[in-house]
């Protein structure tokens, strides 16, 4: 990952951007937008293990196989899917509202949803474990 400052008309941002195209030694797949009406959809593969998320305060355990976590900080304002619901790849699965943008969370193979890991209005630390698949 590389890390580098935008500045867009007056205001700078800092920006932290993974290479999908080299893959890194021992790091999950990580997160990717794509373009959704209204909203940014994100599918989550889970983090690395040295992720500092997945040792914050407030934390999930580290992911099991089948989770989708959380890309980002965040509050969950919708779950979409229930226990034993059938989703097929690219299904929205939770809605994330991070920096007042709601971001879908979608995903990333079909399966069976076999726990949901958060409640809506929920506040969520980037790696939480939001739904396993399986």
């Amino acid at each position: 990952m590389k890390r580098f400052r935008i500045t867009i008309g007056k205001k700078s941002y800092e920006v932290t951007v993974e290479d999908l195209t080299e893959p890194a030694a021992g790091s999950a797949a990580g997160a990717m937008p794509s373009a959704r009406s209204g909203a940014t959809a994100w599918t989550a593969a889970g983090p690395s293990s040295t992720s500092p998320a997945s040792t914050a305060a407030g934390a999930s355990p580290p992911p099991q196989a089948g989770a989708v976590t959380s890309p980002m900080a965040g509050v969950v304002k919708a779950i979409l899917v229930s226990e034993g619901d059938q989703v097929r790849q690219g299904q929205p699965l939770v809605v994330l509202e991070a920096m007042k943008m709601e971001n879908q969370i979608v995903a990333p193979l079909a399966g069976t949803v076999r726990q949901v890991g958060v409640k809506e209005g929920a506040s969520v630390v980037e790696g939480h474990v939001l739904v396993v698949l399986e």
